[in-house]
């Protein structure tokens, strides 16, 4: 195949807006159980709860990682999220203390100080002034992540970090189809792009890591240093860099997006954080708050798909799944389900209350409809993190803030559920 039958086979592949609409019509059409591979890859989609938590679970010692996202491999390396298995367990022990609740609570003065440095930034700019909330939440985040995580300043790179994940990310993307892999053997623009981009992370994570070494303290990478190589340490301060705010971010923005639709939510979100303080002491105090975040990451969760490949025989359903195939569960597709949700593509955050707490149980759904952040050992291993995030962000700026976004933006589904283009948005003042 030439050059121009290479770009014209890249320009149309599958559009990222319709992978997740499409695992919702599979659900709907095949409630448990479906083929979905081809004549070289047998592959199915399970859209039960049952079947997601046998896959994720019960028999989580038959399966791996699926190709697509062991490839991303191509981009941070072999840290925690691409590991297989085997490696992944003892690697995990020694993250593990790093997201220890003890710790959460230092890393949240790091998360109310970030965030109020936003805030006063925010202040500082004419009323009305467009914004991308995308790009400003993973600003936000991406700091966070440095301070907490790695005792570094990231915020004058947050913009330029910002802009090398968005081309390595489209670069990889094109690689997403059979024999993918060797399309960055071809000089293409994309792939150029996305060459330079990982360049300018490596830089990035290499001098967090220069930096741990030469100045060893109680930060992440510090005591990664005294355990493991440092192509491992490499590896694991991408992953932390690049996967510990991009989801959170993503969340974050949706979440902001679905408030600024939603007035009557956004009303009662101010109701309970105006005139306070919210710290990490005083989370249980912002049952909303969590709702929003909860109720937003059902929406648009920021893993929308996870994928396992079968490493022996297993059966799930009745049907006996051949060592090889893949075997995937979206979330978008499980979080949106009316057979689980009342209401299913409603904003509807109060679904999260029980007489005022917020209780992950509460809407009723069965075990398995909900797992943002997975199942399982692979479970995401910064989940407390994340949610202490989150919630303290919100809590914090919708107390004076309640940007206007400006349009509904298609999805964008990779690794994670994007706004597709960003998030433009109109910075108002909370009305009071």
């Amino acid at each position: 195949m030439g050059p121009v039958g290479i770009v014209r086979m890249l320009s149309t592949l599958v559009r990222r807006d319709l992978p997740p609409l499409r695992m919702q019509e599979l659900g709907r059409d095949y409630p448990r159980i479906a083929s979905i591979g081809t004549a070289k890859q047998q592959a199915f989609l399970v859209s039960h709860p049952d079947l997601v938590r046998e896959l994720l679970v019960v028999q989580a010692k038959a399966v791996e990682k699926g190709p697509a996202l062991l490839s991303a491999g191509v981009l941070m390396g072999e840290g925690l999220l691409t590991l297989r298995n085997a490696p992944h367990k003892p690697r995990r022990r020694l993250v593990n203390p790093s997201f220890h609740h003890s710790r959460i609570a230092g890393y949240a003065e790091v998360m109310v100080s970030a965030t109020d440095a936003l805030d006063r930034r925010w202040a500082a700019l004419r009323p009305g002034t467009e914004i991308d909330l995308a790009q400003e939440m993973s600003a936000l985040t991406l700091q966070i992540v440095g301070q907490a995580l790695f005792g570094a300043d990231l915020g004058e790179q947050a913009e330029d970090v910002y802009r090398s994940l968005e081309l390595a990310m489209s670069g990889w993307e094109k690689t997403l189809v059979p024999g993918g892999e060797r399309l960055l053997q071809i000089p293409l623009p994309v792939f150029r792009r996305m060459w330079g981009a990982k360049a300018a992370l490596d830089g990035v994570v290499e001098r967090l890591v220069r930096r741990a070494q030469e100045h060893r303290g109680d930060d992440v990478v510090s005591g990664l240093l005294e355990s493991l190589s440092e192509d491992e340490v490499r590896a694991e301060a991408m992953t932390l860099m690049l996967a510990g705010h991009e989801t959170t971010a993503n969340s974050l923005t949706w979440t902001w997006h679905l408030l600024s639709r939603s007035p009557k939510v956004a009303a009662l979100l101010r109701q309970e954080v105006v005139g306070t303080e919210p710290t990490y002491a005083g989370l249980r105090d912002l049952p909303f708050t969590t709702a929003c975040i909860a109720e937003g990451m059902r929406l648009y969760p920021p893993a929308w798909i996870l994928e396992r490949e079968v490493t022996e025989d297993l059966v799930l359903d009745g049907y006996v799944i051949p060592r090889g195939s893949i075997v995937v569960a979206s979330q978008y597709a499980l979080h949106r389900d009316p057979r689980w949700w009342r209401d299913p593509e409603t904003f509807d955050p109060t679904r999260w209350l029980v007489d005022g707490r917020f209780d992950e149980d509460a809407p009723g759904q069965p075990r398995g409809a909900w797992f943002p952040f997975g199942a399982g050992t692979r479970q995401c291993i910064g989940e407390s993190f994340a949610w202490a995030e989150a919630v303290l962000v919100l809590a914090r700026l919708a107390r004076h803030w309640a940007p206007q976004s400006l349009r509904d933006p298609k999805l964008h589904a990779a690794v994670t559920l994007r706004p597709e283009g960003g998030l433009p948005a109109r910075l108002m003042a909370a009305p009071h």
